[in-house]
């Protein structure tokens, strides 16, 4: 089934990045920078924990962050919600992110790669579809 949604970002989420709030498994919603070089959807640890992940049997990667390599757990989230777009199984890094950041994760390719994306930044526009 073809889901298909279109935001107007608030200023805020465009001065210098896109911010987008999200639900993970239908109860924690979390604010997530949306981030089209990361291989991975990014969560942190306390979120995943929120969201009872067994860390220590998930699988470990190699990710390369803006500053070093490291060693994280993979996760699958049985939802990932966008504003109503709603993806199922979306495999997750769990990582710490600086705190500058202000988020709770990264919408990485790991989500983006099963949409088509349109960012219209000067419109302040999001566009994302499913098949």
């Amino acid at each position: 089934m073809t889901q298909q949604i279109r935001l107007t970002l608030p200023q805020w989420a465009t001065d210098n990045v896109v911010l987008v709030n999200v639900r993970l498994n239908e109860h924690t919603t979390i604010r997530m920078l949306l981030d089209t070089g990361a291989k991975y959807t990014i969560i942190t640890p306390a979120v995943a924990t929120r969201l009872g992940a067994v860390m220590e049997s998930a699988p470990r990667v190699s990710v390369t962050t803006a500053t070093q390599r490291e060693v994280v757990s993979l996760i699958n989230v049985d939802q990932v919600d966008l504003h109503g777009l709603l993806l199922r199984d979306v495999e997750c890094a769990v990582l710490n992110l600086p705190d500058v950041l202000g988020v709770d994760g990264l919408l990485g390719m790991s989500f983006l790669k099963r949409c088509r994306l349109v960012l219209d930044i000067p419109n302040r526009r999001l566009e994302l579809e499913t098949d």
